[in-house]
């Protein structure tokens, strides 16, 4: 009754955090499985941290601060405008086309000295949006190469785990014959059947382990459906 309980109310709770309806006839119909070599791991950690939403978020940061840099520089720039105008006109049976142009210099001489200074700013703005993605890059690069770190020391221990249930079902077998053969008490054999089902809950801990730290590698390389 406990473990049915338990499993309901585990139901329960995975329908809630998917944001689906509960239903108590849902049967989940994929079992885990287990990757017969380790995942592929070969792509560098720094180029791996480029494919993250968060390093183009940022890179996109120091974009537009090189934009807002220029768009000061142009506004110190000087500024050429020209004109035309084309007239014509008829008087006492004489026509005349008269053409000027008009050309306009903008040189803002009173605010260099604050334009300069909104230049430098920038630059720093700029200089600090450089910084921080090359920061957070590294940081995203340890991230990768950590869930690379554990997903491998994972799968190792699930495989030797494995190992472990093998080992113990040989065992009850043996331990099975040799009692039903009258070598060995029930003790011995309730003892093979103790090991064989704790072997058995350390694999499926193993399997729900492993499981996390692939989700978690796949999430840090960008990777994650």
């Amino acid at each position: 009754m406990k473990i049915n309980n338990g499993i309901a109310l585990t139901v329960r709770a995975l329908c809630q955090h998917m944001g689906i309806e509960y239903d108590s006839s849902l049967v989940f119909d994929e079992l885990p499985m287990v990757d017969a070599v380790l995942p592929a791991q070969a792509m560098d950690p720094k180029t791996a941290a480029t494919n993250r939403v968060e390093y183009q978020l940022l890179n996109q940061a120091v974009e537009a601060e090189k934009i807002q840099k220029k768009m000061t520089m142009g506004e110190l720039m000087t500024q050429v405008s020209i004109s035309g105008m084309s007239v014509y006109y008829d008087a006492m049976d004489q026509t005349e086309n008269l053409n000027l142009a008009l050309a306009n210099v903008s040189i803002p001489i009173s605010d260099w000295w604050g334009g300069s200074h909104k230049i430098k700013q920038q630059q720093l703005k700029v200089e600090k949006a450089e910084v921080e993605l090359e920061e957070k890059t590294e940081m995203l690069a340890l991230q990768v190469e950590q869930a690379s770190n554990e997903i491998t020391e994972s799968w190792f221990q699930l495989k030797i785990t494995e190992k472990s249930v093998e080992q113990a079902r040989e065992n009850l077998t043996i331990t099975a014959d040799n009692y039903h053969s009258g070598i060995l008490s029930i003790s011995d054999l309730l003892e093979a059947q103790a090991l064989f089902q704790s072997a058995n809950d350390t694999l499926t801990e193993a399997l729900c382990g492993y499981r996390i730290k692939k989700a978690r590698f796949l999430q840090s390389v960008n990777e994650y459906n």
